[in-house]
């Protein structure tokens, strides 16, 4: 005798003993049940806790799938569709709304026969049982019938025909059947035979068989008169995409998308939240002989939180109610640890999200450069980035970013703005998962070495960009404001020791062109001021936190900020050949240091103040000042007072060394001065037409004594500076005020557009003061002694406008007078002012 495995032979006979054998000699019933997964069907009772629809939720959503159901058509299409597509990001209730069907359907008398996929599960996470366990409910859904028979008879006569192709068992299985079934009667044909439900076909591991159930089921389906409905639910994964836009099913398919931004699932979310939280506080304060809870509880705000962090997912919700609702613990303490009220002790509130995450982050095709450029998006910038920065500065090729996403659309949406692709978080407690080391676990990413990586990249990009093709206003193209965005948290990180300043970073500053990529934009005003306020402030910021680190690196700021002073000495030499570039300039030098040149910005709804402040606002039109650097336009650094923005402070202070005389030629002294007052007279002569007066009490004149400092003005204020402004990693400006604060005019546009006539009283108050101040400090211009002289030279009209703000404010008009008296006096002593305006 010869043995074997599987073979032996025994005298003169030969037998072969194998899976064919085996699987020939068993009843067709067997084959079919052996071959079916139970933990796909609906009603498996592998899990305790399936998704489902609160009764009172997506309501839109199932109705219009019940009408497609049970019609064939959706509703925006009325030709049948055998397809829909439910798609939607993970989380979102897409298995909810497909197990929701699957019982409506029941309900309602239709035979149907449903899969649910799940990836963590080896017996449906695959398409090998698919077909076996859609025809064992077929088999079931119509009790002795021909279809019954018909397959039992198809195994019978083949038996291996769970190993054929996908679009063969379905054809063999499920359409013969039914068609034969309802051929033999002619009265329910035109009704919907059967509904097949395939929910999570993306949890199917392999690809391209997501890809061949699609194509089979459509191609077994174009050769039949049958209408099968079928449901798949999944969420928008690439090939899945691909396939559903192939030439197989692109006409045969509609689709339903659940976008999480839908105001309806926000309202969903809320209701089920109500109702489930109001369940647990039922039941908890019916159990307990301890202390109970609220009747309000949790409060609207709680609610409100939960249902803003959920992003429209359901899953969220249904995550924090079971973590709550446990039986062991109170709801309202473990609400406080889903709200970080307090710390977690023992299982974490988010687990089975994390596990969700988790999933999506392993099917990436190259995890490494993904969390690449999750943490670029994590940044907080102010402007989402377009993924063709995001591949310039990592860097990247052309439509790499949009490839290395194709997998991730459960969580992160590549969609399109001006015919550019960005990227879009569709979960907001995704970010809170990938920052928490102890969630995210080998997905962590490391924000303090990633910012250092990221100003080192944005660094190295912009010193090739120095062309005139670079346009960095245009900010989908160019990165300039991310440096601007990421500074602050890297200069937050230095000053409490967090961060160390890589090698790498120092010879980017080092080396990072200054002068050259600045030079291109010098003529054009407002690219100029964009580059100032996005680049050249955080770069200072950086040289300054790279210093505080490490002192011995001082060498990389000095240098530095030689080539800077260098650029704007080419640049104020403009301001000071301009009368109104004089003023800006002089009124920014002296900005908020005394009551007359106070910080002029603008308040807005009762006190809030714009992100800017302007010195000129009143004054005369933005266009028409050629302020290129941004002097007067002073913008509010969140750590600073107003304008103690780090670039500021360094004009300031290069004016400060040019009074010291190490820039005579172009020193801020009596010339400028001069300038700057006369075009103060210029604007104020606007004042002279004879326009209405605005409603308001005349000021008694008789009142006003020669010892009063000033006229009382609502808007001006003096700010002492912060007692805590020693802690300011960049509060150290030395402000002019001998009180130690500045002096700020709050303009209140609002009111302003309301009453017209407080514009012209501002100005004049203000134009009035900025005089006073001025003309002491002011050397001999022929212009403006003849712009002195002009005034003296002013009718008396009591009916005039100018004469009106005059009375307005009669202290500054009379310290007016006197500053001319004594100006005249000094450069031209023949020249005397006549009294009467001192009336």
């Amino acid at each position: 005798m010869i043995s074997g495995k599987k073979v032996f032979v025994t005298g003169g006979q030969f037998n072969q003993h194998n899976q064919i054998s085996t699987v020939v000699h068993k009843a067709p019933i067997d084959i079919l049940t052996e071959a079916v997964a139970p933990n796909a069907l609906h009603d498996s009772g592998a899990s305790f806790d399936k998704p489902k629809c609160h009764p009172r939720t997506r309501v839109k959503i199932r109705e219009i799938v019940m009408r497609w159901t049970e019609l064939g058509r959706d509703k925006d299409d009325q030709t049948g569709k055998q397809f829909m597509w439910l798609n939607g990001a993970a989380g979102c209730g897409k298995s909810a709304i497909a197990q929701s069907t699957v019982e409506s359907c029941i309900e309602h008398g239709l035979p149907l026969a449903s899969f649910f996929f799940s990836k963590s599960d080896s017996t449906r996470n695959h398409a090998g049982s698919l077909i076996a366990t859609l025809a064992y409910q077929l088999y079931c859904a119509f009790p002795r019938t021909e279809v019954q028979k018909h397959i039992l008879s198809v195994i019978q006569e083949d038996p291996l025909i769970f190993s054929k192709t996908l679009q063969q068992q379905f054809t063999s299985l499920i359409i013969r059947p039914l068609a034969a079934h309802f051929s033999k009667d002619q009265s329910i044909q035109q009704c919907v035979p059967f509904l097949i439900v395939i929910d999570g076909l993306d949890e199917c591991t392999d690809h391209d068989a997501q890809k061949a159930i699609l194509t089979g089921l459509a191609d077994s389906l174009r050769g039949s008169n049958l209408y099968i409905p079928i449901l798949v639910a999944s969420r928008p994964e690439h090939d899945i995409k691909l396939s559903f836009g192939s030439q197989s099913l692109k006409d045969i398919h509609t689709v339903l998308s659940l976008d999480l931004q839908d105001e309806d699932a926000y309202s969903d979310i809320r209701l089920y939240l109500f109702d489930r939280f109001a369940t647990i506080k039922d039941d908890f304060n019916n159990r307990t002989t301890g202390r109970k809870l609220a009747q309000d509880w949790p409060g609207d705000e709680d609610i409100r939180t939960l249902v803003c962090n959920s992003s429209g997912q359901f899953v969220y919700a249904a995550t924090i109610i079971r973590y709550v609702e446990s039986t062991r613990h109170r709801p309202d303490h473990r609400l406080d640890i889903v709200l970080n009220l307090r710390p977690v002790n023992g299982e974490h509130p988010f687990a089975q999200l994390d596990s969700i995450y988790a999933m999506i982050l392993e099917s990436a095709l190259d995890i490494e450069k993904v969390l690449q450029v999750l943490s670029l998006y994590l940044m907080d910038l102010r402007h989402n980035i377009c993924c063709s920065v995001i591949e310039k500065l990592l860097p990247y090729e052309e439509g790499e970013v949009e490839t290395l996403f194709c997998d991730m659309g459960a969580l992160v949406q590549v969609y399109k703005y001006r015919g550019k692709p960005y990227l879009r978080f569709l979960h907001a407690s995704f970010r809170e998962y990938l920052l928490d080391a102890a969630r995210s676990k080998q997905f962590h990413i490391d924000m303090d070495y990633e910012t250092v990586r990221y100003v080192t990249h944005v660094l190295q990009y912009l010193a090739s960009c120095r062309s005139t093709s670079f346009n960095p206003i245009f900010t989908a193209d160019t990165p300039i404001y991310i440096l601007h965005d990421i500074q602050y948290r890297m200069a937050q990180h230095i000053r409490v020791g967090q961060i160390t300043i890589s090698l790498e970073l120092r010879q980017a500053v080092l080396s990072f062109p200054l002068k050259e990529f600045l030079e291109p934009y010098s003529t054009s005003t407002r690219t100029y001021q964009q580059l100032l306020e996005d680049f050249v402030d955080p770069f200072l910021q950086l040289l300054e936190a790279i210093v505080l680190t490490n002192p011995t690196l001082s060498y990389i700021q000095d240098h530095q900020l030689g080539i800077l002073r260098s650029v704007l000495m080419q640049q104020l030499r403009h301001y000071f050949n301009d009368d109104r570039l004089a003023l800006v300039l002089v009124l920014f030098y002296h900005w908020g240091s005394h009551r007359f040149v106070p910080i002029v910005y603008n308040i807005i709804n009762g006190g809030s103040s714009d992100s800017y402040s302007s010195l000129f606002y009143l004054l005369c039109d933005f266009d028409e000042v050629d302020d290129v650097l941004s002097l007067f336009d002073i913008w509010e650094d969140s750590n600073c007072s107003w304008g103690d923005n780090v670039y500021h402070r360094f004009v300031r202070q290069l004016l400060r060394g040019m009074l010291a005389g190490q820039s005579a030629e172009y020193a801020l002294g009596p010339i400028v001065h001069a300038r700057a007052a006369l075009a103060c007279f210029k604007e104020l002569a606007k004042m002279m037409l004879p326009l209405p007066p605005p409603s308001g009490k005349n000021i008694n004149i008789a009142l006003i004594t020669d010892n009063m400092e000033d006229d009382a003005h609502w808007q001006l204020k003096f700010h002492p500076v912060a007692d805590n402004a020693e802690n300011n990693l960049y509060a150290n400006l030395v402000f002019d005020s001998l009180n130690g604060g500045q002096w700020h005019f709050e303009y209140d546009g609002h009111c302003a557009r309301k009453h017209p006539g407080i514009d012209n009283e501002d100005q004049c108050f203000l134009l009035l003061g900025y005089l006073i101040f001025l003309l002491p400090r002011c050397g001999r211009s022929d212009a403006l002694l003849a712009a002195c002289k002009d005034y003296t030279r002013l009718p008396d009209n009591p009916e005039s406008y100018l004469q009106y703000l005059y009375d307005r404010f009669p202290v500054r008009r009379r310290l007016f007078h006197k500053e001319i008296n004594k100006y005249l006096a000094r450069v031209s002593p023949n020249i005397v002012l006549e009294s009467r305006t001192s009336s």
